[in-house]
C-alpha cells in the first residue's frame, strides 16, 4: 500500500509540473471562456487538455502552437474573442478554463463553425463515404457556394531515418473534398476532376494556365479555381 500511494504521489506532481509548464493564457480570453460555459454548459466536456506527445518535434495544433483569440458558433449564435486553439491529432476544439487554469477540450458536437485568429473557417461536415479520418468533423472551408471545397487537415507521426539517428517529428496531412448536392467527395485524379465538377476541360486549362496554376505544385489554389469555374456555370444555367 505504501508503495501504490508513492507512485501516486510521484504521478500526481509530474502531472501538475506539465500543468504548470504550459504557456499562459492572456487573462483577456477568461471572461469570454466563462460566459460561454454559462450560456451553453454542455459546450464543456469538463476534460482537461495535456498534450501526450511531448518526445515529437513540433506541435499537434494547426498553423499555430500558440492560443489565440477567435470566434465559435452554436446553434446559431456567434461568440467573438474567444481563447481557441486547433489541435489536428484527433481533431479536438480547445479553449481556456480560468477555474482549472488549463485548456479544456469542448464538446465538438456542440459546435457548428469556428474561425481562428488567422482566418481559417472550419465547419462541421458529415462524413464522406469511406474516409476514416472524418473524427469530429472539422473540414477548413475554401469556397462555399452550389459546389463547395473543403479540406480535412490533421497530424501524424513522421519517422526519419539519418544516419546519426531517428528523427521522430509531426507531419501535417490535408485531403480536400468538394461537396455536391449536400455530399462530400474526395477530389480524385487530376484527370477526372473535369468530369466530378461539370465543366469544360479546355475552357479551364485555359483558365488555369492564365492564372500560371499547377495541380501538384499549387493543389488548393488549382481545385479552388476549378470550383469558382464550377459555380460559375452552374449560376448562369
Amino acid at each position: 500500500m505504501n508503495n501504490r500511494l508513492f507512485y501516486i504521489l510521484i504521478l500526481c506532481f509530474v502531472q501538475v509540473n506539465s500543468l504548470m509548464g504550459q504557456r499562459e493564457v492572456k487573462p483577456a480570453f477568461v471572461n469570454q471562456y466563462e460566459k460561454i460555459i454559462q450560456s451553453y454548459p454542455e459546450i464543456h466536456t469538463g476534460t482537461q487538455y495535456i498534450e501526450t506527445r511531448r518526445s515529437l518535434d513540433g506541435h499537434p495544433y494547426y498553423a499555430d502552437a500558440q492560443m489565440e483569440k477567435g470566434s465559435l458558433s452554436i446553434d446559431g449564435f456567434v461568440f467573438n474573442n474567444l481563447p481557441l486553439q486547433y489541435e489536428i491529432w484527433d481533431d479536438l476544439v480547445l479553449s481556456f478554463s480560468d477555474s482549472f487554469k488549463q485548456k479544456m477540450i469542448l464538446n465538438h458536437a456542440k459546435i457548428d463553425r469556428f474561425v481562428l485568429s488567422e482566418g481559417s473557417v472550419f465547419v462541421k461536415k458529415p462524413q464522406p463515404e469511406g474516409y476514416s479520418f472524418h473524427k469530429s468533423g472539422f473540414y477548413r472551408e475554401i469556397e462555399n457556394g452550389i459546389i463547395g471545397l473543403y479540406c480535412k487537415h490533421r497530424k501524424q507521426r513522421k519517422q526519419e531515418t539519418s544516419t546519426a539517428e531517428l528523427i521522430r517529428s509531426y507531419e501535417e496531412v490535408e485531403k480536400f473534398f468538394v461537396e455536391i448536392k449536400e455530399q462530400m467527395l474526395p477530389v480524385p485524379a487530376k484527370r477526372k476532376v473535369f468530369a466530378l465538377l461539370g465543366i469544360d476541360k479546355k475552357i479551364a486549362k485555359k483558365q488555369l494556365r492564365k492564372e500560371g496554376l499547377r495541380f501538384r505544385k499549387h493543389k488548393e489554389a488549382y481545385l479552388q479555381a476549378l470550383v469558382t469555374l464550377a459555380n460559375q456555370k452552374e449560376n448562369n444555367d
